[in-house]
């Protein structure tokens, strides 16, 4: 509505009287994964963590590439990939 692209969700940091705000990294990026799919890629924050001590920021988004041929969807399933084909 106010045409306002939301750029970074960051990762709580550790601040004294933040602690009731803060998630884990695995709740956090369960939470971008929700996000990507319902909302469109206009919509699309990146999770990041900013390094203490002024390192910068990573971007800590979900992971879909699972290291074994797998990919899981914004869902929760996982497929195959490459999709195995007939001829193989």
């Amino acid at each position: 509505m106010n045409r306002v692209k939301p750029y970074y969700l960051h990762h709580g940091d550790l601040a004294v009287g933040t602690s009731h705000f803060r998630t884990t990294i695995a709740e956090g990026q369960a939470l971008v994964r929700r996000l990507r799919g319902r909302v469109s890629g206009m919509c699309q924050p990146t999770y990041v963590l900013d390094i203490p001590g002024g390192h910068g920021k990573v971007p800590i988004g979900p992971g879909y590439l699972n290291g074994d041929g797998t990919v899981t969807d914004p869902w929760g399933i996982t497929h195959t990939h490459p999709p195995r084909s007939s001829t193989d």
